[in-house]
This record gives structure tokens, sequence and C-alpha cells, in this order.
């Protein structure tokens, strides 16, 4: 059995509730849940503190509970009865001393000379046993503490595993003679980490590899910054932990990064067989107004997997971009699913620019051509447009 198994085993056994146990060793009852299903491990003080509450043994709770080793030949029992039984002897050599002769000396000096070898090699079989008991318990005592050190390093690497990981663009794209390049910032989330951990980025391209200290944030995950990403090269990352001295490296993942991956593509839909993007001119004397031809908006979002889409607004300019905006569509996610090998996501987002106060349309001096500028925000800030001309009708 697991020590999971084995702990939940034994709580069952002693009639208590997951959250009674958990209360007694002073933990939270979700902690004491994952250690049941295997999905973390409990310290060494915490495992210590188990076994006793539940009347059992650490090893026990490891699934490596001694075998019991073979009683000795002679216990000590034997050895106080042999014992008695030379102090008997004694006595009676004595007795025998006084009223026999020479001869009968001899003889009984052959017997107790006998006697005391024969309890010699029986206390010598017993120390021997002894030793072979100590030496036994010594070599289980060994054993538990190296599964049990095995667990505790379980634990410190459990500490520093990665929960997520993200790349972000730190500005937009850049465009020089030498390329298409995006400064960028990487997010790690360790699924829990000890006080005084740090973390190093190692960042491979090509041959080369570079190192970037990355600086830990108050929701513990950690970001390393004044990465640059070249369009068409291939990055291969990778977290150092650091903690209580002992360093290691977890592999995140590679970035195969392409234009695609910078920005998000808007894609301008018609979910009714009505819906176009046009508009109508009516002159009510000397003003002319503008009526669009369907005022429902909708458009799909082709995100890369690095965004977090937050808002889409269209507006709805009559004079170019001067002043502001005639009308402006806040949209609403209908929608997304993820797809492909890039893990992009794709959302539908709609809205209508209808208003009862501007039913009959818009004042229009007919200086620019209509248009609708679309407005995609994500949930760092970033700030996409584009423009969809309106077709007069």
């Amino acid at each position: 059995m697991t020590l999971g198994q084995n702990i939940q085993a034994a709580r069952k056994a002693k009639g208590l509730s997951q959250e009674t146990l958990a209360e007694k060793i002073g933990v939270s009852r979700q902690a004491l849940g994952k250690w049941e299903k295997d999905t973390a491990l409990p310290g060494l003080d915490n495992l210590q503190a188990l076994a006793a509450e539940l009347g059992t043994g650490v090893d026990a709770l490891l699934g490596t509970e001694p075998s019991d080793s073979a009683a000795p030949a002679v216990t000590l029992d034997a050895m106080r009865d042999l014992l008695s039984a030379r102090d008997a002897e004694e006595k009676r050599r004595r007795r025998l001393w006084g009223c026999a002769g020479g001869a009968t000396f001899l003889i009984l000096a052959g017997l107790l000379a006998g006697m005391a070898l024969q309890y010699e090699r029986q206390i010598n079989a017993l120390n021997q046993n002894y030793a072979a008991i100590q030496s036994s318990y010594a070599a289980q005592q060994a054993d538990l503490s190296a599964q049990i050190s095995e667990l505790q390093d379980a634990v410190r690497m459990g500490e520093t595993t990665v929960l997520d990981w993200r790349w972000l663009p730190a500005d937009k794209l850049h465009r020089d003679a030498a390329g298409s390049w995006m400064p960028v910032q990487v997010q790690v989330t360790p699924r829990t980490a000890a006080e005084g951990t740090s973390a190093r980025l190692a960042v491979r391209c090509g041959d080369e590899t570079r190192l970037y200290d990355m600086t830990a944030a108050p929701d513990g995950s950690f970001a390393a910054g004044g990465l640059v990403f070249t369009v068409g090269d291939n990055y291969a990352l990778s977290v150092q932990w650091t903690a209580d001295g002992v360093t290691t490296s977890e592999a995140l993942g590679t970035v195969n990064f392409n234009e695609e991956m910078t920005k998000p593509t808007i894609i301008w839909s018609t979910g009714y067989t009505s819906l176009d993007y046009g508009y109508y001119l009516r002159r009510t004397g000397k003003t002319n107004y503008l009526t669009l031809t369907c005022y429902p908006v909708e458009l799909e979002v082709d995100a890369p997997a690095w965004m977090e889409v937050a808002a889409v607004e269209v507006d709805l300019r009559l004079n170019g971009d001067a002043g502001e905006p005639a009308a402006t569509a806040v949209l609403e996610c209908e929608g997304e699913y993820s797809y492909g090998s890039s893990a992009r996501t794709e959302s539908v987002w709609n809205g209508t620019f209808y208003d009862d106060a501007v039913i009959n349309g818009w004042e229009y001096d007919g200086d620019a051509a209509p248009k609708y500028v679309v407005r995609v925000t994500d949930t760092n800030g970033g700030v996409w447009t584009e423009e969809m001309p309106l077709t007069k009708k």
C-alpha cells in the first residue's frame, strides 16, 4: 500500500474524520486530503505527528514495518537460571570438599570445569545473538532514515515543481534591417515555493544559452525580463530553482517565434444572412443623415496562446480619426475555443449600434468615408486596432 493509503486506513481505523485528524496535527483538511490521495507528501514533522495521533509507527505508515527478528537461542532469563545453577553447584562443591578426599575433589573440579566451559559457550552464543539483533535493528533504522530522507527530498522537489508558465510581449514588434524582433518577459508559477527560494531562467537559442535572474512576485510567481525574441528563431526555456543550497533544473518548453504569435487576427463575420457592413444616406433639409444597413456587429478574435482578451469595442467613425466616434458598440463574448498545435484561441464577439435616440441616423457631412474601428484589449493592457470601411448601398 502507498503512504496515502496507509494514512487513510489508519485514520478510519481510529474512527477520525479528515477534518478532526488535520486539526489534531495542525494542518488543513485539504493538505491531509492531498496526502491520502498521494498528490502531495507530508514533511518529517507531520509524518511523526500523524504516527503519534494514529497510534502507529512512522515505518508502518511508510509501509516498511520490519519483520520480527529471530529470538536468541538463549534468553536473559535462561542466563540467570544458568548463573543460579552455577552458584548452587559452588555451594555443593564446598560441602563435598569438606567431607571428601582428594579424589572426589578432582572429580568435582573436572565436572565444574566442564560446566563452566558449557556456561561460557552459552553466554558467548547469547552475546552473538544480541549483537546480531542490534545489527539488524541498526540496519532497519538506517533503511528507515534513508526512506524518510527520500521523502523529504521528494517534498522539497515538489515545492519547486512548475505549475504554469508563459511568455508575454513587453513592447510591440520592431522591424529593422536585421529582421523583426520583440522584447518579452517570461513568467513562471511554481506549485509551491519554500521561503528563500530563488530562480534563474535559462534560454537556449542554437548553441548559445543565456541566464536571466528572476524576480519573485507577491502572488508567488517569478518573472524574468530583458529577453528579446527574433522572428524565425526557436527558443528552449528552462528554470533553475535554488532552495537550501540545492539547485534543480526543470524544462519549461520551446517557443518557435513567428509574427503570428505577436498579435491577434480579427475576422469580420456575417452571423446573419442580412448582416453586412454598409450604410445609406438620407437628406433632410440641408442635413445629411447616415443610417447603417444593419445595426448588429459580430466578429471573431483569433488570439495567440499568451494573450487573454479582456474587451472588444467597435467605434463608428464618420469623420475619419478626427474627434470622438459617432457611436461605440461594446461587444460581449459568446464563446471561445482553442485549436491547432499552436494552441491559439478563437472567440466570438457581438453587439449592436442600435440606439433609440439616433434611430433615424447620425449627421454626416460626407467629407470622409465612414468606417468601423475595432479595439481589442488584453488583460495586460495591450490594445490592437483594425479598420473596416463601410460600403454605401
